[in-house]
């Protein structure tokens, strides 16, 4: 055996959890739902009933595990699973009425799939973190832990923001996974300097950064950080740009189903990808059988270039062998790239039956080669460019000026409120903290910057903003009355962590 190969997921969506609903907001957490987790664990448990396992390692942030475990959201799916297999009946007798036995024959295959999709999520009670949990029991995948609300950690000015975020997220994944993480995902791999002594002292074992902020190691190897026992596992790049890359990406291949054309009765999609640059209107429509075989030509590419990469592998310091660690937006996989779970799936078959490769998890990967040497990590990021300017930039400037200054604000009615025996100034207390760790988001500045919903998060960033200045002014005010009002109408929208305690957890 010459190396070893890690399949991580990192698996995160924003709270959308009644802040709007088309065309960013609630059904943008069903789409996935639908189109990657169910796919996903449907992939991962026929994978684990073969005996391929380990497979994978999820990072399952925290803002995401509120949401899959509410019930509102759950009933919601299912309403939309609903719905979604009445519009593909209505797309049937449209393509009936054109003539168009191709994209016909794709609404039916959406029917079922939609219906065989409502039996799976209900057969589990909807319990989505369930399955993957009993899928961690058995040995199938690791889970990873990630902060709060996915804040960009190098951002904030106030380390007790950062510790906030972090202690927040890892008591979040002990309640919905039932176990305290072996890995923590920092987000966007943005390292912030010292958080491994805070990592460390909660018995977290790894995080996972981009080769860039090792700059002149060999990005196949594990390091300890700095001082700590906590071990920094690096991105291998070759795997990233064969998936990813916005120009030669697999997903970019013209066979494959075109995610961002909609038809207008049922929001499905039915074209290809066709080509580089053709314009939308353009496209022609998809056939499944190509795309599949193009999914396996790819499987086989990937595999063949995850032994050329440990091949070529630097030695590690020590008898440790190379790891290739391929990360990915979980959401990319069926979401983004309909072939994707396919894809996955028959990667991780194929790799499992290498004599050559081990398919691992981070965790067993460090448990066999532990590391022998320490590293200082650079900044760095896995966004444009490998630095922060994806999320601080001019555009988003004044995002950070707000924050910083609610941050402010909220630790000084902290000191003030906290121990209050005035229930409404309780509550008011534990709601301004929910509307800050939303403010902290990191996917505010990022679809700002990248013009991504740009609207959309403004709107969002500023509600929050909106919401936790009013409850602060009624706290202040001494006015339990008006509290209590303004809590009514927000508490229910933004009810994130409620049954967690967010004053013990950040220091209040």
């Amino acid at each position: 055996m010459k190396g070893y190969f890690s399949l991580l997921l990192h698996t995160h969506m924003p709270y959308v959890r009644k802040n709007g609903i088309w065309p960013v907001g609630e059904d943008w957490l069903y789409q996935v739902m639908s189109s990657t987790y169910l796919p996903l664990i449907s992939a991962l448990e026929r994978l684990n009933d073969e005996g391929v396992f380990p497979c994978a390692a999820l990072t399952l942030t925290p803002v995401l595990c509120e949401q899959l475990a509410d019930p509102y959201i759950q009933e919601r799916f299912i309403a939309h699973l609903k719905t979604m297999a009445e519009h593909t009946t209505r797309d049937i007798r449209d393509f009936e009425y054109f003539q168009d036995p191709g994209r016909k024959a794709l609404a039916q295959s959406y029917c079922e799939e939609f219906r065989s999709k409502l039996l799976a999520f209900t057969s589990i009670g909807g319990d989505l973190l369930g399955a993957l949990a009993s899928l961690e029991r058995e040995g199938a995948i690791e889970t990873i832990a990630s902060s709060a609300t996915h804040a960009f950690l190098p951002a904030q000015e106030d380390e007790r923001s950062v510790k906030r975020q972090v202690l927040l997220g890892l008591e979040s994944h002990r309640k919905h996974l039932g176990r305290n993480p072996a890995g923590f995902w920092i987000p966007e791999c943005a390292y912030r300097e010292g958080i491994e002594r805070l990592l460390e002292a909660e018995g977290v074992r790894y995080i996972v950064a981009d080769a860039t902020s090792t700059p002149e190691l060999p990005s196949t190897c594990a390091y300890m950080v700095g001082e700590s026992r906590v071990a920094a596992l690096m991105i291998s790049e070759r795997a990233r740009r064969n998936v990813w890359d916005d120009v030669s990406g697999y997903p970019t291949d013209g066979t494959y189903m075109d995610t961002t054309k909609y038809y207008d009765g049922s929001g499905l999609h039915y074209w290809k990808v066709t080509g580089p640059k053709v314009p939308i209107e353009e496209k022609e429509v998809y056939v499944p059988d190509p795309a599949t075989r193009r999914a396996l030509d790819h499987s086989r590419h990937f595999v063949q270039d995850v032994a050329g990469e440990i091949d070529s592998a630097e030695p590690c310091v020590g008898d440790a062998k190379p790891l290739v660690l391929a990360a990915y937006d979980t959401e990319l996989f069926g979401h983004g790239w309909h072939e994707g779970v396919y894809w996955m799936e028959v990667t991780l078959r194929s790799l499992s039956g290498s004599d050559s490769i081990q398919v691992t998890v981070p965790s067993r990967y460090l448990d066999d080669n532990p590391p022998m040497s320490s590293t200082r990590l650079v900044e760095s990021s896995w966004g444009t460019g490998r630095d922060h300017s994806t999320w601080v930039n001019q555009d988003t400037g004044w995002m950070w000026r707000e924050l910083t200054k609610a941050q402010e604000r909220l630790f000084d009615l902290a000191s003030r409120f906290s121990g209050e025996s005035d229930r409404s100034a309780s509550r008011a207390l534990t709601q301004a903290t929910r509307e800050v760790l939303l403010l902290e988001s990191s996917d505010w500045p990022y679809m700002v910057a990248k013009e991504r919903a740009k609207k959309y998060a403004t709107e969002r960033f500023n509600t929050h903003l909106e919401r936790f200045r009013g409850i602060s002014d009624a706290l202040e005010s001494g006015e339990p009355g008006r509290t209590i009002t303004l809590l009514s109408e927000v508490e229910e929208a933004d009810n994130i962590f409620a049954e967690l305690d967010l004053g013990v957890i950040s220091g209040q």
